[in-house]
């Protein structure tokens, strides 16, 4: 019995169709299992009876009082550079930015925290790290004794934010991941630029295309201002990697995933991640901002009895406008 045309042709696009969602899932599967996933299952638990801890300063425990921020449609991810050299240590959170998509208000909102923001840390640090640990000390002191984990409940504890999600980078995976999109444009200095000439880039003031090499090297930049600049820089690249890939064509956007991905770690899930991609195309519309933590700028720069400059920041004010950046 000889099929009809029409049945041959249905058939061979159902094929077709077959075909496709075969190969869709099959690329979107192998794309998900690029990153490096660590403890996707862990919970950061919310910490009760804080007024127990030993040891808090008065601003600390003001601040303490103040309920955990978390609202519907609004997603926080912790995004940090770490120094680390080698896979035996955590390194130093050398950046730590939040990065809140706020989907009622079709924003994105980043929020550096000044790594030497004098904290209170949980007794939480890695067995091999634990004789060094000490109850209040610098922010970025957090990653270093307990990794991604501990910084996330030192933000928790002292920011009142909750935030469950981090992506990382170490500088070697920094530098791939900016070369992978094609570079940064950073609107150089005269005085930024001179520094970099003299670390061997060929750069000049004004507005630079910076491969990743050169891209971190600028975001490292302290000698010729102060750390405050510093964590403006870093916000400038990661804002302008944002905007260069959103702004990218459909197509390529669907391409970068496999291209960065290898080069990150982070405890999102593999269908959170894939929430992500999928909704990649609508977050390119929004618009995005930013803002830096402590508020007070040098006005809370102290000294600790070692003679370590830190910040001593009035916790209240800072939580109040962080959830107000971010709401709004």
């Amino acid at each position: 019995m000889r099929r009809s045309k029409a049945a041959v042709s249905l058939g061979l696009v159902l094929g077709i169709a077959l075909s496709a969602v075969v190969f869709v899932y099959g690329y979107s599967r192998y794309v998900l299992s690029l990153p490096t996933y660590v403890d996707t299952e862990e919970t950061i638990p919310i910490e009760e009876n804080l007024e127990d801890i030993e040891d808090l300063e008065p601003e600390m425990s003001e601040g303490m009082e103040k309920p955990v921020f978390s609202e519907p449609g609004i997603r926080n991810i912790l995004l940090i550079g770490s120094d680390r050299r080698d896979q035996k240590s955590h390194g130093r959170s050398d950046s730590m930015i939040l990065v809140s998509i706020n989907e009622k208000t079709r924003k994105i909102h980043l929020t550096s925290f000044g790594r030497t923001i004098w904290v209170s840390i949980p007794d939480d640090a890695d067995p091999a790290y634990a004789k060094y640990w000490s109850p209040n000390y610098t922010l970025n002191a957090a990653h270093t004794w307990g990794g991604s984990r501990l910084l996330l409940k030192t933000i928790h504890r002292n920011f009142r934010i909750d935030v469950q999600d981090y992506v990382k980078v170490d500088f070697v995976s920094f530098v791939k991941v900016i070369d992978q999109i094609g570079g940064v444009e950073i609107e150089l200095s005269k005085s930024e630029a001179n520094h970099l000439r003299g670390q061997g880039f060929s750069l000049k003031a004004g507005n630079e295309l910076l491969n990743g090499e050169e891209a971190l090297a600028y975001s490292r930049i302290r000698k010729i201002d102060n750390d405050w600049n510093r964590m403006g820089r870093q916000r400038t690249v990661i804002e302008s990697l944002i905007h260069k890939m959103l702004n990218m064509s459909s197509t390529a956007i669907l391409k970068m995933p496999e291209r960065i991905m290898p080069h990150l770690e982070t405890n999102i899930s593999q269908a959170e991640v894939q929430s992500y991609l999928l909704k990649a195309l609508d977050y390119r519309k929004y618009e995005i901002d930013q803002m830096y933590l402590p508020i007070e700028t040098y006005e809370a720069l102290a000294k600790t009895s070692r003679g370590q400059e830190v910040y001593k920041i009035d916790w209240v004010k800072n939580i109040d406008a962080l959830m107000e950046f971010i709401e709004n």
